[in-house]
């Protein structure tokens, strides 16, 4: 695995959304903390519902976010972790025990049990991202954190394995290569975003994190304080704008600024009074103005608004979770939405709020509380980074001596226990 730190010592990371490409760097601080001290937002090129679909765009995109982040620090950076840029992840769990025949829980019983989780993922699975071990357990006692030295007759744990098909991955690897970046490690955007903004108590008690990004839209479950599904939607924010194109016959930067000035996901009478007016290409390449009532543009919005949480809400349904879920929380740049929470609440019949980072320090001038947003998964990336990578150390030294399956499958372990 390569090294986490950058050789000033410094963390960076690296989101590739499909509309902006972020990358934030900051200092290690004490008690698995950091200290942002820079930021480079650009508008993305070459990507398309969050895959690299132009690799010389998308690598033009990455070099110019980089070096915006650069240039605040005076510091050079050649080592990331990164947002996957994928469109789809699977999400599964793996049901595991071992024989412990009444004695203490060991590390070979540990590995063991890792071994033979691991033999369960199936070969085409795809590249793995993560496993995220859920629920330990000794005989019949669950939630157990760390189970080594407890004594039973059989250790058994439940992992959630997160991965996404191959080729994606390849794409976004060869992007980081032109820009002789090195990616220490991976992550699922939702997972990051709901570490970004998640509360402690909202991880325990069973919330969804829904990540509106223009792309797609990430959906990301945690219980117990871990995440225990994430699944993607390929309809994001751009989809708006693209119904709206189609139906009135505008640019797709006339529809992109309407949305945003008098977009609604919530109908109201006194959009009936108000007309928007825009210019439209004639068949004879002519520009003229018309105007529509801002009520046929928020028709166009709720309906498509609907749509994405009524697939949202069947995924949940599907997969189980959605009995066990209390609250949802939006990010996400499709998340600034004039009335989605209300929305959203009246599908989902869940409690929703707008998220704001919970692991960003105070009093930092680095982002405007207006990026927060479309920032929440590279600050969730710096979050994941100070308390998981920088803290497997084992993980790493034991990645570094030897190449066996086995450890690299413990190291994946290890970066994601909380």
């Amino acid at each position: 695995m390569p090294r986490v730190l950058n050789k000033n010592g410094l963390i960076a990371v690296l989101d590739i959304g499909t509309s902006k490409t972020v990358c934030l760097i900051a200092r290690p601080s004490g008690d698995d903390g950091f200290e942002p001290v820079a930021a480079g937002t650009v508008q993305s090129l070459g990507v398309d519902k969050s895959e690299i679909a132009d690799l010389k765009d998308a690598v033009s995109t990455v070099m110019h976010a980089v070096a915006a982040a650069e240039s605040e620090t005076g510091e050079r950076i050649d080592t990331v972790v990164a947002s996957a840029s994928v469109g789809t992840l699977t999400s599964s769990l793996i049901n595991e025990s071992v024989d412990l025949g009444g004695q203490e829980t060991t590390e070979a019983d540990m590995s063991l049990l890792i071994e033979k989780a691991q033999s369960k993922i199936p070969d085409n699975a795809g590249e793995i991202l993560h496993c995220v071990p859920i629920d330990y357990a000794v005989d019949a006692r669950h939630e157990i954190k760390n189970p080594l030295g407890l004594t039973g007759d059989k250790l058994s744990v439940v992992m959630h394995t997160i991965a996404t098909p191959v080729y994606p991955v390849r794409d976004m690897n060869a992007v980081l290569d032109q820009c002789r970046l090195l990616c220490s490690k991976k992550v699922a955007s939702p997972y990051a975003a709901g570490l970004c903004c998640l509360k402690p108590e909202e991880k325990n008690q069973g919330s969804v994190i829904v990540d509106l990004g223009a792309g797609t839209t990430g959906i990301g479950f945690f219980y117990n304080g871990q995440i225990v599904f994430c699944d993607k939607i390929p309809i994001g924010a751009n989809r708006l704008t693209k119904d709206m194109v189609k139906q009135f016959e505008m640019s797709f930067a006339d529809a992109e600024r309407i949305k945003t000035l008098y977009g609604s996901a919530l109908p109201s009478s006194t959009y009936e009074k108000t007309d928007i007016s825009y210019p439209i290409i004639g068949d004879d390449s002519r520009i003229n103005n018309v105007a529509v009532p801002q009520s046929e543009i928020v028709r166009i919005i709720e309906k498509r608004i609907e749509e994405l949480f009524i697939n949202i809400r069947t995924v949940l349904e599907s997969r189980g979770f959605y009995d066990y879920c209390t609250n949802v929380v939006l990010t996400g740049g499709g998340s600034k939405l004039h009335g989605i929470c209300e929305k959203a609440e009246s599908v989902l019949e869940r409690k929703v709020r707008i998220g704001s980072p919970v692991c960003w320090p105070e009093r930092q001038n680095i982002l405007k509380e207006a990026q927060y947003p479309f920032c929440a998964t590279a600050i969730g990336l710096l979050d994941y980074t100070a308390r998981r990578l920088l803290n497997s150390s084992y993980a790493r030294e034991a990645t570094i001596r030897s190449n066996n399956k086995i450890i690299r499958f413990f190291h994946w372990f290890l970066d994601n226990v909380k």
